[in-house]
């Protein structure tokens, strides 16, 4: 039997089971979503709203597997994008999951004082860089590169005393919104 890359389900009866290799659009009473996981992570994302008569509705999803990430790394995390922002750089971060738990991870990369070109990894559940002294908005180049199934953050403002954050999830170029500081908890075990 060949699976296919993306299948197309219909809701009736709750959330249809995965089938799609990459991931699946799911109609639902709520309207359409795209429907994603991995070993790390659970999504579905809204691409269209609307009303379905008939069918179960679904809502948006963001779900890791594997418990929450311990917030050390967050405070880890903000402190190196804070010596690169004092360094003139912006910098990239991610976070997987191994065998013991959550790990940092500094992907190999070049620096710049606006941009980061790296290598991508392809076991990250979060994946983080920053804006130095801008908003904590995902740019045009941001959308562009996260085209994985995985967190992704954006922080700014690194010389404030809490520097802004913005938090969504991904699925293959579908991005569910976290809202900032409030999507930490979800993420972080405090």
């Amino acid at each position: 039997m060949i699976v296919p890359v993306v299948d197309h389900l219909i809701a009736r009866d709750g959330i249809p089971p995965l089938s799609g290799n990459a991931y699946d659009y799911v109609v639902a009473g709520d309207g359409l979503f795209v429907h994603a996981s991995n070993r790390w992570l659970e999504l579905r994302v809204p691409v269209a709203a609307c009303e379905v008569r008939g069918l179960q509705t679904l809502g948006a999803a963001c779900r890791l597997i594997h418990g929450k990430i311990p917030s050390v790394l967050w405070h880890i995390m903000v402190r190196l994008l804070r010596q690169a922002h004092r360094g003139g750089c912006a910098l990239l971060l991610g976070v997987r999951f191994a065998a013991g738990g959550y790990e940092l991870v500094l992907p190999e990369q070049t620096v710049a004082p606006r941009s980061v070109e790296y290598t991508a990894e392809e076991d990250l559940v979060l994946e983080i860089h920053s804006h130095c002294d801008g908003a904590a908005r995902f740019s045009e180049t941001d959308n562009a590169d996260e085209q994985r199934l995985r967190l992704y953050g954006v922080v700014g403002k690194l010389d404030d005393r809490r520097p802004a954050v913005n938090v969504r999830a991904g699925a293959y170029g579908h991005f569910l919104p976290l809202p900032g500081l409030r999507s930490l908890p979800v993420m972080l075990a405090w």
